[in-house]
């Protein structure tokens, strides 16, 4: 059974229909996409899943409990993270603070561990854990941890990119949904931000993706959905979509 299923989803704006009937299925430990130009409703959809968007009717079922139209805090305390479209970067807080604003959820947590004498349960505290957190983000961004008094709205585009996937793993994610990562940056950068995803993934992370970057997405997805006005039009693995002559002609182009 997938992590997350949507079923039948509908999702209206005033008198438009911004979503119309889309099922999708995301499994533990994938990357899958959602593919498409402006207006596809492919943000509409992702926002339905953290809860910042409203549902008129279909279901979000999240490790096997429906989600549908809770409030966005509760939902984050289930295990679903955004890191959003325009990242959201909070001004006046340094680089560390922001990232630590993301594990306001957190909660002490019991975990086995072993020592000279076997097994044992110990409480483990929220410091602590952050502390962990910062480290763990820190080893997929390093210029966050040179940086980590400097004020955050002084960071170029694309670390504050960096900062904004940052301060969603700060949460524990069980899902971590990625809301246009490549938005308004340059090439260089866009593939360095795809590699490190694809190294979140590779350390057990699930991750939903929202792009307009074709191909930079389907080189690192398990599976991938292509939206167009509203409606899933294809659906496939990274690499059958990659080879579909259609798509590469309508969204690939030179592949950059």
């Amino acid at each position: 059974m997938a992590l997350l299923e949507i079923r039948d989803l509908i999702i209206d704006y005033g008198i438009i229909r911004a979503v119309k009937g889309v099922n999708l299925d995301v499994n533990e430990g994938q990357i899958v996409a959602i593919l498409g130009a402006n207006g596809a409703g492919k943000s509409t959809l992702i926002r339905s899943i953290s809860g910042a968007t409203r549902v008129k009717s279909g279901s979000i079922t999240f490790d096997d409990e429906v989600i549908t139209n809770k409030d966005p805090h509760k939902i984050t305390g289930k295990g679903i993270l955004q890191s959003p479209e325009g990242r959201m970067i909070l001004v006046g807080l340094t680089v560390e603070e922001n990232l630590r604003v993301g594990a306001y959820s957190l909660k002490p947590e019991m975990r086995d561990v072993q020592d000279g004498t076997g097994n044992k349960t110990i409480r483990v505290s929220v410091k602590k854990q952050i502390e962990e957190l910062l480290e763990e983000v820190y080893q997929y961004f390093p210029i966050l941890k040179e940086r980590k008094k400097q004020q955050a709205s002084t960071l170029s585009g694309g670390e504050q990119q960096m900062l904004a996937i940052g301060r969603a793993l700060m949460g524990k994610p069980k899902l971590l949904l990625l809301d246009e990562p490549s938005l308004g940056l340059a090439p260089l950068i866009v593939r360095d931000i795809f590699q490190i995803i694809e190294e979140i993934k590779k350390r057990g992370k699930t991750i939903l993706i929202v792009e307009q970057n074709a191909y930079q997405t389907l080189k690192i997805a398990d599976y991938a959905y292509l939206m167009e006005l509203g409606l899933v039009k294809k659906q496939g693995s990274g690499q059958e979509l990659m080879e579909d002559e259609e798509l590469v002609n309508a969204y690939l182009g030179s592949k950059k």
